[in-house]
């Protein structure tokens, strides 16, 4: 277990953040589709390519694996998500010409290296048998893992090379403007230093609240108790976070207490879990001068995301990409309401 059980995935640190992208583009960026003859297996093609149903279902898998995007057993539900899948394929794979198209490349190493780092920050004492056993309940491979690490290295490097002119043309003046028009924006929020346990059941962690209220030690309780991997041998410490830093479910219990105060069971993908609250950090208005860097980066970034909006825009709309029917988006020509690499969660 890792850190995706309570955090949002823009805190999920290595992985995610390097992914989410196509994800997020899959949900709601389309191609346009013109329907001629294709193989009776296919789910779409595009510039020649023809991608099979089952490996449609394979790369189902490993969004699984890596972002906990499950398939749904309801009926309706699976055809919707075959068809976001389907998008999510169609859209990476306009990108990874796209990136061809600019030299862009990634190197096996790269991709290695940056598995390796995932793997020792979030799986434990023995993050390489943990990591194949997380294949083997997934169904997929190690290479599954590093071609999609390469794509969305690749698609990042792409995301700097479109937008990088307007990020290098944004002043401290147009920073200035920004605060000016929103200060609170830029108000630092309440921070809260957190403890946690997961646990299977609900019971459990029941008893486990009753436990930390009667005085047991909460850091030893994680120890002994606790099955996520990242946090046990911290006595189930998360660190200081902000509410939008949390699973919203979580969010709203960790965030309703004192300092000093437990709460719990939550439930979230991943568990039942029961915290602590350990310091209370209050939020405040904080000068332009004091967050001068920071507004910086919210302008370059949404500048950054409008022109790369504007250029994905006509990639998709020169794109010829044949669904089949049971594949092919309800709306073909809508893009989403804003779609980039830091634009948050794929759950």
């Amino acid at each position: 277990m890792d850190l995706r059980k309570l955090l949002s995935p823009a805190r999920t640190r290595v992985l995610v953040g390097l992914m989410a992208l196509v994800v997020l583009l899959g949900a709601g960026w389309v191609v346009h589709d013109r329907m001629t003859g294709l193989p009776d297996d296919a789910a779409l093609r595009y510039d020649g390519h023809v991608v099979t149903k089952s490996e449609l279902d394979r790369r189902a898998d490993t969004l699984n694996a890596l972002y906990g995007i499950a398939k749904p057993t309801d009926a309706a539900a699976r055809g919707d998500f075959q068809r976001d899948i389907a998008k999510s394929v169609a859209v990476s794979l306009i990108l990874d010409k796209a990136a061809r198209d600019r030299h862009i490349s990634i190197s096996e190493k790269s991709a290695r290296d940056t598995l390796a780092s995932m793997l020792a920050a979030q799986l434990g004492p023995e993050p390489r048998r943990a990591f194949e056993q997380l294949l083997t309940e997934f169904g997929v491979s190690e290479g599954d893992i590093l071609g999609e690490i390469r794509r969305q290295q690749a698609i990042a490097q792409l995301f700097k090379s479109v937008t990088q002119k307007t990020v290098d043309g944004v002043s401290v003046a147009d920073a200035q403007a920004r605060y000016d028009a929103d200060p609170a924006a830029f108000a630092r929020p309440e921070r809260r230093k957190i403890a946690n346990i997961v646990v299977a059941e609900r019971s459990e962690a029941r008893r486990l609240l009753a436990r930390a209220r009667a005085g047991d030690g909460f850091a030893a309780l994680a120890r002994e108790m606790s099955l996520d991997d990242a946090t046990r041998a911290k006595g189930g410490l998360l660190g200081v976070v902000t509410a939008n830093d949390l699973d919203v479910t979580y969010s709203k219990a960790a965030f309703r207490v004192e300092a000093g105060d437990f709460f719990g069971p939550v439930q979230t993908a991943y568990g039942w879990n029961v915290g602590a609250v350990l310091q209370v950090l209050p939020g405040r208005a904080l000068p332009f001068s004091k967050v001068q860097a920071d507004a910086l980066d919210v302008v370059r970034s949404e500048r950054a995301l409008t022109t790369w909006r504007e250029w994905l825009a006509r990639q998709i709309k020169d794109a010829e990409v044949e669904y089949a029917d049971d594949y092919r988006p309800e709306h073909p020509d809508e893009p989403p309401a804003e779609v980039g690499p830091s634009t948050g969660g794929v759950r």
